[in-house]
């Protein structure tokens, strides 16, 4: 057991030294610039997402994921963070289009080489990182080491606005829920 934590632990942190740290300047701006956030991803990136809009909320966001059922209306300059390993399929042309229709801003934080999808965002950030869909080495099963590594960075992310917005932590835990 210890090796194969071991193991995942390096596999992990390779992919997260490997991140263009332009890329993730890029998606903060584009956070920090937005009037209200909303967050899409599928399966398990879709579990990601919603742990990175707690934090972004607990962080002073305005932060939403769509599907549930208290989202609201996507309106001008807001922005629309999409997590998805292949950063394709129809969801994601559909919300894209709609969202540029809408003169909102989109960002994809994927695990996809595909140079043309960079067009297509205000922001990408780039994760190479197994998917189902490419042929990266490990001993993960399908995109495990995708949906680790994009929780990891996404969450030095938060804390990298919330230095710059010098958020501290006593007021971020004042936004924890506390009906418990």
């Amino acid at each position: 057991m210890n090796e194969i934590l071991k193991t995942v632990s390096q596999e992990i942190e390779k992919v997260c030294k490997s991140v263009n740290e332009d890329e993730l300047e890029n998606l903060a701006e584009e956070i920090r610039g937005a009037n209200n956030i909303y967050v899409y991803g599928n399966g398990r990136s879709g579990l990601v997402g919603k742990m990175v809009a707690m934090r972004l909320m607990h962080s002073g966001y305005n932060v939403f994921v769509v599907g549930e059922t208290t989202t609201p209306a996507f309106k001008e300059n807001d922005l629309l963070i999409i997590l998805s390993g292949s950063g394709k399929g129809h969801a994601v042309n559909t919300m894209t289009e709609k969202v540029k229709s809408l003169g909102g801003q989109t960002a994809l934080v994927t695990a996809s080489g595909d140079a043309s999808l960079k067009s297509r965002f205000d922001a990408l950030v780039f994760i190479n990182a197994s998917t189902k869909n490419n042929d990266i080495p490990t001993i993960q099963p399908l995109g495990n080491q995708f949906d680790q590594s994009m929780h990891l960075i996404l969450d030095a992310l938060i804390i990298f606005l919330n230095e710059k917005t010098e958020e501290n932590k006593e007021e971020i835990k004042a936004r924890h829920f506390n009906l418990e």
